[in-house]
């Protein structure tokens, strides 16, 4: 790759790279082109040639926002984000109002929008083309950043546009005022035309700059007028919202809207926010009458069940078999009637206990022998069985259907019954005479033993055979409770707080005034504060009107106890509530999130230490990055740093974070079986913009800091891959409904303290984003090389690292002289193909932590290296000089004058080169000794270093630079291997 560097006015200079042909495309680009029509050529060659160049200088360019005094009071968006909401909407509403582009129109309207902000990348304000001197100075700025974007490969003939270009820049925003002085532009297109992509180019500016949730457009009469221009009266907003964003019920329930919207009502999709969706539809249309809240309430609860049961089926979510048999979520019982959770269970039950696992039926039996012994009542009974898997398969799914079926006509009855259909009714009285305390939550020993005498009489049962046998005993049974079963299942079934709910929470284009009962909220958590009769559990992780039940293990992912801090004072209560909606939303995330890690119930979650990452969009995403971005959260897998830090190598420029292998990877190469990351599976036509995953910490007992080293970094990388907002806590509950209601670009909810020593904030606007990955990455890339332990990277010194570099910047070189030390290195091994060398990294790491006093440290190594020149790479030699007048200075007495201090230096310094002048000492003199040039070099060297290191950086304070030597010298050494070759050797007159 050959680089070279442009020089942009009022921005400086940047790389501009030429791809070599090897070079793979940007996975981000690969993703937008699957997503847009393929018919529309310019469009293909936008994505395809100007957005990789977008991707690197416009991702963290701001276009609103930033931690500038003048834009902070503005939420943030990138450069990036502002012009492709822009593009895809207008294109989006002029083709479905059927208002056709040449494919000159369209390639003259993309360069136009593009650089319709050119005032913000250059920094200069109230461009225009009044005269020919500021005419002159505009088309060099547009020509300037045409380059760097290469739309002279998009737009070949873009020069003989300029004209046109320029009108459609500077009359883009009314802002400012507009250009319309015709006589200003060399134009090219007839005046319709140009006027038709001048009003493309305003409408994609307010709509990526005022839609900011999905009926904003009400409050926008501007907005409404546009959208009438571009489509000559034919279309009209429209919208559905949904008041809060609980994570995956929102989800739910905008999925669930999309579909009734658009496949039902013929409602188009414009725009995605986190809590609802802007469509267009045609004016004046006769259409389907909108569906009432009663309907979509039951066409959400009807999706849920859906999904869920067929991702039950396929994934048994927390079903398991503990010491006390098989257990599943209480949520089983929601989605699946009788005669179906046994099927489910059948399943399970081969899954878990297949052929050739050890059985417990052996260990099954010596229970009941030592009962047996204590017990006269089971004297009499040949307790004898043999130990099987098919004993246990048997036994546990036998007391699964006693279970399920016994809640609708009583265990007694079920038991009965079964034994009457395996024929085995002469047991019966054997059967009851098992202690029946076991029934209560214990081992199913008497089910063990009516198993075990079965497969006696029935021997040589194969595997096909079992699961027909348990297959046909629950179908009996159900069949046989036919009547009870139905009228059982149909007053148990649904989710009547998700009912309740939804009619809460949605409108439909202004069907319903979205109110929250804040009332009934204040009464629940009065109540939650009270003793005795009148108290509430209270929701943990929320404070809904909804009922609240006691916290279940196999029903939420966190263990009961965690929130028992809430409890009122003087309470005996342990376990604290969740409401309603939170159990169906733990619940989903349970059964929608896809995963290995299989972590119900509590200790296993708390012990992962997930922390959640939310990414909102900036506003919101357009069809075509909705669907980018759903395809690159599918894609998201685990972040191993041992890989990113040998990527980052090569260089931390933006483009080096967007190609990251370690973070992206091709479509279909990763078995989401294989993947810890806690992801909701979205269905091909699945749009919602919610999106959100869980990084479990792994390994055994993770430590705090472990928690946060991978969630931190991937809360800065993402807002690059996904051109997005990030929170980052470890929150279950999303802590904000959309991006609209924090202005940063990403937000560290109390995050561990060495992030806060890395970035000295928990809040980053997007123009700081870049320098705080650098930072980060680059002290990971230290911790790993000092404290790394074959496999371990030693996470938890980060804190020590941040915590150090924190307090002073030159601790950098502290680490880069422990890891020299660590490998026994006088010279540092050469660094791989396109590699930054080991010093050279640490000196870019300083750089990066906002080390101030780089040029202290040129600024005495190049004074003393002018002069004395070591003999080799030892460290001891490249710092003789340095040491000798740091040792000087500190041994000094307190009072002695600066000027004897400073004779005293130079004296000690031509001692030394005297000695090394008769071979006396090692080195070599770099100056000659005739006409005082030698003694020149020392005298400026003594200088500086008791006026900037002594005096500045040490205070004049000789324990001061005691302390901070080993540090600074540390530095000298970096700088001296990265830069040796700067001077040549000169021998001695």
């Amino acid at each position: 790759m050959t680089e070279e560097q442009l020089e942009i006015p009022g921005i400086g200079a940047i790389t501009q790279a030429e791809p070599a042909e090897e070079e793979r495309q940007l996975l981000q680009v690969a993703l937008l082109k699957r997503v847009i029509d393929p018919d529309d050529i310019a469009l293909m060659d936008y994505v395809e040639i100007v957005v990789p160049q977008m991707l690197e200088h416009f991702s963290l360019l701001s276009a609103k926002g930033s931690s500038d005094p003048r834009w902070e009071h503005n939420p943030d968006q990138s450069m990036l984000a502002h012009i492709l909401n822009g593009i895809f909407p207008t294109l989006r509403i002029v083709k479905t109002a059927k208002q056709l582009l040449t494919d000159l129109e369209e390639r003259l309207y993309l360069v136009s929008y593009t650089f319709h902000d050119l005032d913000k990348l250059i920094q200069v304000r109230h461009l225009s083309v009044a005269d020919i001197e500021k005419a002159e100075q505009f088309y060099s700025y547009l020509e300037n950043w045409m380059q760097p974007l290469q739309i002279h490969k998009f737009f070949p003939e873009y020069q003989q546009y300029l004209g046109d270009i320029a009108y459609l820049i500077l009359n883009t925003q009314t802002v400012y005022g507009t250009n319309l002085n015709l006589p200003s532009f060399d134009l090219k297109l007839r005046g319709r035309r140009r006027d038709f992509l001048r009003e493309m180019c305003t409408c994609s500016d307010k709509i990526a700059y005022f839609l900011k949730s999905p009926n904003a457009f009400l409050e926008r009469p501007d907005l409404r007028e546009c959208l009438n221009k571009l489509s000559n009266g034919s279309l009209e907003f429209a919208y559905h919202q949904i008041a809060e964003n609980r994570g995956m019920i929102t989800n739910v329930i905008n999925n669930a809207l999309l579909r009734l919207l658009r496949d039902e009502i013929g409602w188009k999709p414009l725009l995605f926010f986190p809590t609802g969706v802007t469509y267009l539809k045609e004016r004046g249309k006769q259409e389907t009458q909108l569906p009432t809240l009663e309907d979509v309430a039951k066409i959400v609860e009807t999706r849920l069940v859906d999904y869920c049961k067929e991702k039950l089926k396929d994934n048994l979510n927390g079903f398991t078999r503990g010491g006390k048999g098989f257990k599943f979520a209480d949520f089983y019982y929601d989605f699946f009637k009788t005669d179906e959770l046994l099927d489910v269970i059948h399943t399970g039950c081969f899954k878990i206990l297949y052929e050739n696992k050890e059985p417990s039926s052996g260990r099954r039996l010596q229970k009941l022998e030592q009962l047996q012994a204590a017990d006269n009542n089971l004297a009499r009974i040949d307790l004898h069985f043999e130990d099987d898997i098919r004993v246990d398969q048997l036994a546990e799914y036998l007391d699964q259907i006693e279970k399920v079926v016994g809640e609708v006509v009583g265990r007694e009855v079920a038991a009965e019954k079964i034994l009457e259909i395996l024929g085995i009714t002469d047991l019966q009285s054997d059967f009851q005479t098992v202690p029946r305390d076991t029934r209560a939550g214990g081992v199913p020993l008497h089910w063990y033993f009516l198993a075990g005498k079965y497969l006696l009489r029935h021997r040589g049962l194969d595997n096909t055979q079992m699961r027909e046998l348990l297959t046909n005993v629950a179908q009996s049974v159900c069949d046989h409770f036919a009547d009870e079963i139905a009228e059982h299942d149909e007053q148990r079934m649904g989710f009547p707080a998700l009912h309740e709910y939804v009619k809460q929470m949605v409108d439909i284009n202004g069907s319903a005034n979205l109110q929250r009962d804040f009332e009934a909220e204040l009464k629940r958590y009065i109540a939650t504060k009270r003793t005795g009769r009148g108290s509430d559990k209270g929701c943990s992780l929320c404070s809904s009107p909804f009922a609240t039940t006691e916290q279940r293990e196999t029903s939420v992912i966190f263990a009961p106890q965690v929130y028992s801090g809430k409890n009122p004072l003087g309470s005996s209560r342990v376990k604290r509530g969740i409401c309603e909606l939170c159990s169906i939303e733990m619940m989903l995330r349970q059964i929608m999130m896809r995963s290995k890690l299989n972590l119900v119930g509590g200790k296993k979650y708390e012990a992962a230490k997930i922390k959640w990452l939310y990414l909102y969009p900036s506003y919101f995403f357009t069809t075509e990055t909705g669907r980018f971005a759903r395809d690159i959260y599918n894609q998201l897998k685990h972040l191993n740093f041992f890989d990113v830090r040998r990527h980052l190598r090569k260089g931390m420029e933006i483009k080096s974070f967007l190609m990251l292998d370690e973070v992206l990877i091709e479509a279909g190469e990763l078995d989401p079986a294989d993947d810890p990351i806690f992801k909701m599976e979205f269905e091909e036509n699945d749009l919602a913009t919610s999106y959100f995953c869980g990084i479990p910490t792994l390994g055994k007992k993770p430590t705090d800091t472990e928690s946060w080293v991978l969630p931190a970094f991937l809360g800065l990388l993402l807002p690059i891959v996904f051109n997005a907002k990030v929170v980052v806590t470890e929150s279950p509950i999303p802590l904000y409904s959309s991006g609209k209601e924090w202005r940063e670009t990403v937000i560290l909810d109390a995050p561990h303290s060495f992030v806060t020593h890395i970035l000295s904030t928990d809040k980053l606007r997007i123009d700081q984003i870049h320098p705080a990955l650098k930072r980060t990455a680059s002290l990971y890339d230290v911790n790993i090389d000092v404290f790394q332990e074959k496999t371990d990277p030693g996470w938890n010194h980060l804190n020590e690292v941040a915590r150090d570099v924190d307090t002073d910047a030159f601790y950098v070189f502290h680490y880069f002289a422990a890891l020299q030390r660590k490998k026994k290195w006088d010279n540092f091994p050469k660094p791989k193909e396109r590699e930054l060398s080991i010093p050279r990294r640490y000196l870019k790491t300083y750089e990066y932590v906002g080390g101030a006093n780089m040029s202290l440290i040129e600024g005495v190594a190049e004074r003393c290296f002018a002069f004395y020149g070591p003999s080799g790479f030892v460290t001891h030699a490249i710092l003789r000089a340095v040491t000798l007048i740091e040792d000087v200075i500190i041994n000094s007495d307190p009072k002695i004058s600066a000027d004897d201090l400073k004779y005293e230096a130079r004296g000690e310094l031509s001692n030394l080169m005297e000695r090394i002048g008769r071979d006396a000492a090692q080195g070599y003199r770099r100056l000659p000794l005739k006409d005082g040039v030698e003694a020149e070099a020392i005298r400026e060297f003594v200088e500086y270093f008791y006026n900037e290191v002594f005096l500045n950086y040490c205070e004049g304070e000789r324990a001061i630079l005691r302390d901070r030597k080993n540090r600074f010298n540390a530095g000298i050494t970096a700088w001296y291997h990265e830069n040796w070759r700067k001077f040549t050797r000169q021998k001695e007159d």
